[in-house]
């Protein structure tokens, strides 16, 4: 019996520690749920939209080219015995300047030889209508009012006839190849470079300097596809508009302008890049002060279409390249998808926000819609300002 009584002991003592601990475990208070607070609404710069009438600027880049360039070359061959003092790369002249003078010498000895085969012509053409002429009065003495073409001297006389015709046609080709000895300038305009000098023997066809009009300068100007949206480019026959452009760049540490206009574009689309050239014509560069040179790069502030409904917002106030933070009701953060016209350096030109809505300008440290936002709204003032 005491035995069984030291055996049941340890288990009495561990069932008794069960029940306690049970015990306290059960009598515990237990914990009341708790609402997790809202955190604090950040606050963030914001702007009341105000939308309006806004004309569009868009910007592009491109090089002063000629508007009209040709390669000059001979049509006659000769010696060439003289060259003006404008001959040179770079050179200016007017149309009708002589440029290059070829030795004529053998074109007036041919133009000579045509006068004689004329003179020879004429009297062979003479003799043939004194013979025709004998022929049909002694036909007709023989009582036969109808004659034979061939006794009449009909065919004879004809060919006579076509042979001065072609000594005339010889002698205008001569006279016509002695004017082509002297190279006077198509247009007014400035000379690239040369190719040949005094002394050198030309060849028909060969070529001897490459000039360009000097009256107007055109300039290619790449428009992305959302470019061309916000101009009115003259895209069909006859639709006349003219697009005003200022371009600039800068010569010897200054800046200068030069005006112009978009005239007319490409006729297609670049397949390579996928992009449409406007060109802008510049009458007269050379009298503007500075000149606008051939081969300037240039930057161009093209005017385009006027928008109804669009805000000026910071660049960095969009989210995801085509949306804004608005605040709505309860100060609560909806997201809005717009319609972003340009976007250029730290400005950019937004459609789709009715007025009055409350557009943030810099962004929460995190974005969740629905989310309370403070705005602290700036003035027109205080935006101008930054």
């Amino acid at each position: 019996m005491g035995q069984f009584r030291k055996a049941a002991l340890p288990l009495i003592i561990l069932l008794a520690a069960v029940l306690v601990v049970a015990g306290l475990t059960m009598s515990r208070p237990k914990p009341q749920p708790q609402l997790l607070s809202e955190p604090p609404a950040p606050k963030v710069k914001a702007m009341v939209a105000e939308p309006g009438q806004q004309r569009i600027v868009v910007y592009a880049q491109g090089t002063v080219q000629p508007k009209r360039e040709i390669a000059m070359a001979a049509q006659v061959s000769g010696l060439v015995t003289s060259v003006s003092e404008n001959f040179v790369d770079g050179g200016f002249f007017k149309q009708g300047d002589i440029l290059l003078q070829l030795d004529s010498r053998d074109y007036q000895i041919e133009a000579v030889r045509a006068k004689s085969r004329i003179a020879e012509a004429e009297q062979i053409l003479a003799m043939e209508q004194g013979r025709a002429h004998q022929a049909k009065r002694e036909w007709r003495d023989l009582g036969n009012k109808a004659g034979n073409a061939l006794f009449l001297r009909e065919p004879q006389l004809k060919a006579a006839k076509a042979a001065l015709e072609a000594a005339k046609a010889d002698l205008d080709q001569s006279k016509i190849n002695l004017e082509r000895t002297t190279i006077v300038a198509p247009f007014d305009g400035r000379i690239r470079n040369i190719q040949v000098n005094v002394g050198q023997y030309l060849s028909a066809g060969m070529k001897v300097a490459q000039v360009f009009a000097a009256d107007t300068a055109q300039i290619r100007l790449p428009l992305t596809a959302s470019q061309t949206g916000l101009l009115n480019l003259p895209l069909q026959p006859h639709q006349g508009n003219q697009l005003p452009v200022t371009l600039s760049a800068m010569l010897s540490g200054e800046h200068y302008q030069w005006q112009g206009v978009i005239s007319r574009t490409d006729a297609s689309i670049d397949t390579r890049s996928r992009v449409m050239y406007g060109i802008v014509e510049v009458d007269k560069p050379f009298e503007s002060n500075p000149p606008l040179v051939i081969g300037l790069f240039v930057n161009a502030e093209i005017l385009g279409r006027t928008f109804d409904g669009v805000i000026v917002v910071p660049r960095m106030a969009l989210y995801e390249k085509d949306k804004l933070l608005i605040v709505g009701d309860d100060n609560r953060l909806k997201i809005l998808s717009v319609r972003v016209l340009q976007d250029r350096e730290e400005t950019a030109f937004v459609t789709g926000v009715e007025a009055g809505e409350i557009v943030l300008l810099d962004r929460p440290g995190y974005v969740v819609e629905g989310m309370k936002i403070s705005p602290v709204i700036s003035t027109p003032d205080e935006l101008v300002a930054q």
